[in-house]
């Protein structure tokens, strides 16, 4: 191997490395963390609905606050601390046939009351997840009315966080009023281990 070839060799060996980086520009890592090929958000097709769980690191949702790739390094950090005691969720349910999540399978108003009723008052009660030994109960629960705009509903979610090393997540839901049962999603934890780091301005 003469000389320019063994330096045409180390360079390309350089750039190899350099783009293996565990570390993501903040569109990509946000990216990442939304893409469900990384395993971090799952959904489950169940009856007339959709069950899609997201999975947000504190990191994700400090980057989100700021509403701006250009993130306040000093903002950013003191978020990421706020927001460390727990572990955070987004629990989207949609009705497949596309009509309004909230109506769907019902046949009148007081249904529909009814099924408000139990998504703002009742819901975080059927809600657990176990991760790894442990089930925690929902210590976090915000469900967002979206008054009929859209084909589902978001609820926000938070769990205590566990000591120790990560394991698989499953998020359990014994949902009352929609006629599915036990949902059951999944969040492994080798993927929760391959989320990469955030790099910042």
């Amino acid at each position: 191997m003469n000389k320019i070839t063994y330096i045409l060799f180390l360079m390309l060996l350089s750039m190899f490395f350099s783009c293996s980086s565990d570390e993501l520009e903040v569109k990509d890592y946000l990216a990442y963390v939304k893409n469900p090929d990384n395993g971090l958000k799952v959904s489950k097709d169940l009856n007339e609905y959709q069950f899609e769980l997201q999975y947000k690191p504190v990191e994700f949702i400090a980057i989100n606050e700021q509403r701006t790739i250009h993130v306040d390094t000093a903002i950013y950090k003191q978020r990421v601390e706020e927001l460390n005691g727990l572990q955070y969720y987004t629990l989207k349910i949609q009705a497949l046939a596309g009509k309004e999540m909230m109506r769907t399978g019902i046949t009148s108003e007081q249904e529909y009351s009814n099924r408000l009723q139990y998504f703002s008052d009742i819901a975080q009660y059927d809600m657990r997840l176990i991760d790894g030994n442990d089930t925690l109960t929902c210590v976090l629960f915000h469900f967002e009315r979206n008054y009929g705009v859209a084909p589902y509903n978001n609820i926000v979610l938070g769990f205590p966080k566990t000591a120790g090393e990560v394991e698989d997540r499953t998020f359990t839901f014994s949902e009352q009023v929609l006629g599915v049962g036990k949902v059951n999603l999944k969040v492994a934890k080798q993927d929760i281990n391959n989320i990469p780091k955030v790099k910042l301005n």
